[in-house]
């Protein structure tokens, strides 16, 4: 018995091993993939050199790590296992509060102490940056008003502003004291007189009136069915900003369904075998109203991801005339190319704007702006000749100092651009980062006098072009 025993259990294993390799070299078995950001390992090819020097075999273990058969089951299958016998994820990112609600780590810091602290310990260094970003607003809201072009932000409160009683307990974060940057840049806002629409008060008042969730439990960002309702205040306000007749929305009747980004992506990171167990997912289908007396404008957006959920339902293409959004100020998306924003020619993209929308949430204030705005200040104000005129003082200071001009010079040997291009590149980019640094007429409390005066020809060609 024992004999046969053996050879049963010799014959499975071998059978088992045979399922797996098949599996990895033919995937005969379509598996649904895991979700998440990963860096795909390429099948490595074997050479003589790479054989001679093992990096074949280093390559191909690393491939086979990634490759191998039933990988995304016997993910899952650990995830679950992690998920429901001891009540933690596998995901760094994910954090899992009460009744199984889910957070991004960064909600959790922010409310329990501050974000500040990922940037400086200094609360009076902290005081200072907002104190820049919100003078720095006022002034390219000012400057931009006399192109009527109009700027405004949108603040939205993270989930854990709307759902503080789901959150964990607090075990990692012991700073209550820090600046938070909701607090000081309202305060700030209503001091300067800066445009701008306030959902953290929005969504507090509206958490017990609505019947449907402003978050969903297993997502991220704020739920679809909210800022189809939120999309709506927006247009309405930019009507009353700009003094014009926009595209409206019509929000049809709300219905049940399978969750849609972003509503479960928090859940899909996780990459569990079975689903959380979750609330209704409400939507409802948006049409632009027709109206033939509406103006369709060139809109701008700058900021977080919040604004997604408005490309997921909204038919933008029916509302604006150009809708480019400016990732973080980094990626422009809807646009042909997905350009990098530094590739833009700032002056042309700010004047042939109508509406200009800084959007971020509570946790992402702490870089609001995201350098747009002291670059916005400085092209507004002069024009390339001073602008060049003050990079050549930068490139001097830059000179002056042993050390850093050693460094470039080293840099310079190593890179397939001349030195003067390198030393004006730097210089450039200290003067976008810091412009009040090098151009008295841009620090304090007041408008700057400058004025970049080949934006009024620009602006009238580019407008003309669009009436």
């Amino acid at each position: 018995m024992r004999k046969h025993f053996y050879k049963i259990l010799f014959i499975c294993t071998i059978a088992v091993m045979v399922v797996f390799l098949l599996q990895t070299f033919t995937g005969v078995v379509r598996l649904e993939p895991l979700h998440g950001v990963t860096t795909e390992t390429e099948k490595p090819k074997l050479t003589l050199k790479n054989y001679v020097d093992g990096s074949f075999q280093s390559n191909v273990d690393s491939y086979l790590q990634d490759h191998f058969g039933f990988r995304e089951w016997l993910v899952r299958a650990y995830n679950q296992y992690l998920w429901s016998c001891f009540r933690e994820t596998n995901n760094a990112n994910v954090v899992r509060g009460k009744n199984d609600w889910l957070f991004e780590e960064v909600y959790v810091k922010d409310h329990y102490e501050s974000l500040m602290y990922q940037h400086t310990d200094d609360t009076v260094a902290m005081r200072k940056i907002f104190e820049t970003e919100a003078l720095r607003l006022w002034k390219v809201q000012k400057l931009l008003d006399e192109y009527n072009i109009h700027l405004f932000v949108v603040i939205n409160p993270g989930k854990d502003v709307i759902y503080p009683e789901y959150l964990p307990k607090n075990r990692n974060h012991f700073h209550p004291d820090g600046l938070h940057a909701y607090d000081y840049y309202k305060r700030m806002f209503d001091e300067l007189g800066i445009n701008y629409i306030d959902n953290v008060a929005v969504f507090q008042n509206a958490k017990d009136t609505v019947d449907y969730p402003l978050y969903s439990k297993t997502g991220a960002h704020w739920s679809n069915i909210a800022s189809i309702h939120a999309f709506d205040s927006i247009i309405r306000y930019m009507e009353i900003l700009g003094d014009q007749n926009l595209v409206n929305i019509n929000i049809g009747e709300r219905y049940q369904a399978e969750p849609r980004q972003s509503d479960n992506d928090l859940e899909e990171l996780l990459n569990l075998f079975f689903p959380i167990k979750s609330s209704p997912y409400w939507y409802a289908q948006v049409k632009a109203e027709e109206d033939t007396t509406a103006v369709m404008p060139y809109f701008l957006t700058i900021g977080d991801s919040y604004f997604w959920n408005f490309a997921y339902n909204i038919p933008l293409h029916d509302i604006f005339r150009h809708y480019p959004y400016w990732y973080y100020n980094y990626i422009v998306y809807f646009d042909s190319a997905n350009t990098a924003t530094l590739d833009l020619d700032l002056e042309q993209e700010l004047m042939r704007t109508d509406y200009i929308m800084l959007i971020y949430n509570t946790t992402q204030l702490y870089d609001f702006g995201s350098k747009f705005l002291s670059r916005a200040l400085l092209h507004l104000c002069y024009d390339k000749a001073a602008i060049d005129s003050a990079a050549n003082i930068v490139i001097s200071s830059i000179k002056s100092k042993p050390k850093l001009y050693a460094k470039i010079l080293e840099d310079a040997k190593k890179s397939q651009k001349s030195l003067e291009q390198i030393l004006y590149e730097d210089a450039l980019y200290l003067l976008h980062e810091n412009p009040e640094k090098y151009l008295e007429d841009l620090e304090g409390n007041h408008l700057p006098v400058s004025r970049n005066k080949d934006l009024i020809s620009l602006r009238k060609e580019l407008s003309s072009s669009h009436p």
